[in-house]
Formats: structure tokens, C-alpha cells, sequence
């Protein structure tokens, strides 16, 4: 099921730090970053429509073959500072852009917990739709 669980994996790894290196460039190219963005995480919302439509009709059939310890990282909920996180994210003024931006970087490091991490939880893949939305429109302003 590699198309409905987001891992992280090597390939996803390289897609964050990538990120965070765009976050470190103190000219920002925000539509080299945007295209980066779209380029890089907007499968995610596609997964977020399977978790928020498909898993409640079809109650997940197709996830049954994955291991117990993958099914129980789905199941994670999200830390306090990413709720934080998005919360900052709706916050879009013109001097607070790249605050914004760095949001999506920040919600995913989570205070070095990616690290540890196998899978992205549905809870997280929701939110990071929802952040990642944030950052569009702040790109976009």
C-alpha cells in the first residue's frame, strides 16, 4: 500500500530536508518553493482524501495487510506543538510569511520526533493538508 501510507522513508527524507533548506536561504524564492511544494507533497492530499472518505466507507479493507506496528503508527495522534502549528498556520499576516511557511517544516520535524517515526499518521497527513494550504495562500499574498 505504498500509495496510501505516506513512510518515512529515504525518498520522503530527502523531500524534508530539501525543505528545510529552502527555509535556511535568506533570499527566499517563493515560487521555486512553491513549485518544490507542489512538486514534492501535493500527493499528499489525495491521501488525505482516501483517510477522510475512503477508510470511512470502506472501513480500510486495503490497509489489512499491513503489519501491526505500521497500523498502530496510522493510528498516532497528533503532538500538542502540532496543533500549535496549525493553529499558526491560519495566522497569515504580510510580515509573517515565511513564519507560515516555516510551519509546514515545523509541523513535520515535530521537535525531532520524524526521527523516530515510521509512518505519517492520518492525523498528521489531515493536518499537514491543512498547513500545507496555509502555505500556499501565504505564498500566494
Amino acid at each position: 500500500m505504498p500509495d496510501k501510507i505516506v513512510y518515512y522513508d529515504d525518498a520522503f527524507m530527502k523531500k524534508f530536508e530539501e525543505l528545510g533548506s529552502f527555509l535556511d536561504i535568506e533570499e527566499k524564492d517563493h515560487p521555486k518553493m512553491h513549485r518544490f511544494l507542489i512538486d514534492s507533497f501535493d500527493p499528499l492530499f489525495k491521501i488525505f482524501q482516501y483517510y477522510a472518505k475512503d477508510i470511512a466507507v470502506n472501513g480500510a479493507k486495503d490497509l489489512e495487510d499491513v503489519s501491526e506496528e505500521i497500523k498502530t503508527e496510522l493510528m498516532r495522534p497528533l503532538s500538542y506543538r502540532q496543533y500549535e502549528i496549525i493553529s499558526r498556520s491560519f495566522s497569515i499576516w504580510e510580515n509573517e510569511r515565511d513564519l507560515v511557511i516555516s510551519s509546514l517544516y515545523d509541523f513535520l520535524h515535530d521537535n525531532g520526533r520524524i526521527y523516530e517515526k515510521k509512518v505519517m499518521s492520518s492525523a498528521e497527513v489531515s493536518g499537514f493538508a491543512m498547513v500545507l494550504m496555509n502555505v500556499y495562500r501565504a505564498l500566494k499574498s
